[in-house]
């Protein structure tokens, strides 16, 4: 499949041999949440200036593909986040951008401005976030990037066999951040402290990660306990967004018990993989409130931990043609074309929307924007260095409607 680099060259050379009139931006340092980081291409394909100041924000005309074509943003690896969007940027930008003026929303959905309105890939479902930004001219297209890439990251594990190992723990668990929205593992970590639970976890051991850690297996784990216990990005959220944590056990031949967002299970059995509903208790699954689901989550960790040698192994045993079932699943042509279709299928009616949107809301999110800077006194500057770049985004409509023109002149010719 694909590593996150060549995930975005693929959409980049899509868009360039279909023709699409579409910029394609990432989040050039991973994790980030500075909107300066979401950022073209260097893609021969995609031709920018180096020079763009997204600082001062005065001159728009440094960002072409503003003024002739949409933005295809990637906010697809981590979970999105209005507010630390705002909460980021703002501490990067000069104090006298026309933009700093906006609410978070705005200032946020801004950023994508351009004569097409944007499309925001993401990989989550039942987000307010994402409603948030198709109320405010962009189009959402939804694939989950996270198993595309863990099929690139994980695909050398594929061949290799299980090992039986004796004095196997019930239980393993990874963690290397309780920061943020990951705090809730604090609890996770509490709770087997303090029940004294089965359990491999190298963090307990004082062992540190590196970053990119989350793209790894130890493979000599695999037989050092049975039950993966895994602490999603997400828990206290109304979300589903799942990351590469979920493939690991799958690979590693163990079971999994989740800590996610509500309905993860189901959404993970919709992708054709299944779950051990039929062996334990994965009604969890099904609880909106994070506190009742965590405290479900806890109390089946301790009902397994308890249970009698021989009937733990029953159990264990009962689990062996799903773990299989997983893993076989993980590495077919069935949920590689599943999920290639859903990106392509993603990418097609997006960029068709898009188009249309050039149509349909003439001076796209470029001139809604700039309509809504704080103009005020400030209408000298204005006229300096946003005005003749509104005019270079208007000449290129006139080039391919005069309709669309004489539409964007109607309503915005206060702006020009």
């Amino acid at each position: 499949m694909f590593s996150p680099n060549q995930l975005y060259d693929y959409l980049r050379y899509y868009c360039h041999s279909n023709k699409k009139n579409a910029t394609i931006r990432n989040f050039t340092v991973d994790g980030s949440k500075l909107l300066m980081d979401l950022s073209p291409s260097q893609s021969p394909f995609v031709p920018h200036n180096d020079a763009i100041d997204n600082i001062n924000e005065y001159d728009i005309s440094n960002e072409e593909y503003r003024l002739n074509s949409g933005c295809i943003d990637m906010y697809d690896q981590e979970p999105i986040d209005i507010q630390a969007y705002y909460d980021t940027t703002i501490k990067q930008m000069n104090k006298s951008a026309f933009r700093m003026k906006f609410n978070t929303n705005d200032f946020v959905f801004s950023n994508s401005m351009g004569l097409y309105n944007p499309i925001v890939f993401h990989s989550e479902k039942n987000s307010n976030e994402v409603i948030a930004f198709s109320n405010n001219f962009h189009i959402p297209a939804y694939y989950w990037t996270n198993a595309i890439t863990s099929r690139y990251w994980f695909s050398h594990f594929e061949l290799l066999r299980a090992m039986g190992g004796d004095n196997r723990k019930r239980f393993g668990i990874y963690i290397r951040d309780v920061s943020g929205t990951r705090e809730y593992r604090k609890d996770i970590i509490n709770h087997v402290n303090n029940s004294k639970i089965d359990v491999f976890c190298p963090m307990l051991d004082g062992e540190t990660f590196e970053s990119d850690a989350s793209a790894s297996i130890e493979w000599g784990d695999h037989n050092k306990f049975d039950i993966q216990i895994v602490p999603e990005t997400l828990f206290n959220t109304e979300k589903i967004h799942l990351t590469e944590k979920v493939f690991k056990p799958m690979i590693m031949y163990q079971s999994f018990i989740l800590f996610a967002g509500a309905n993860s299970l189901k959404y993970i059995r919709d992708y054709g993989f299944k779950t051990f509903g039929d062996i334990w208790d994965e009604s969890y699954d099904d609880e909106i409130d994070s506190s009742i689901r965590l405290n479900k989550l806890l109390n089946l960790i301790d009902y397994i931990s308890n249970l009698p040698t021989d009937e733990y192994n029953k159990l264990i045993k009962k689990t062996e043609s799903i773990i299989q079932h997983n893993r076989t699943h993980f590495y077919s042509n069935v949920f590689k074309h599943k999920l290639l279709n859903e990106l392509n299928g993603g990418m097609e009616e997006a960029v068709a929307l898009q188009e249309e949107s050039f149509f349909t809301s003439p001076g796209g999110t470029l001139f809604h924007y700039c309509n809504l800077y704080d103009r005020g006194s400030r209408r000298d500057e204005f006229k300096k260095f946003i005005t003749p770049s509104l005019h270079k985004a208007l000449k290129y409509t006139k080039s391919k409607s005069e309709s669309v023109s004489k539409d964007i002149i109607k309503k915005y010719s206060h702006l020009l």
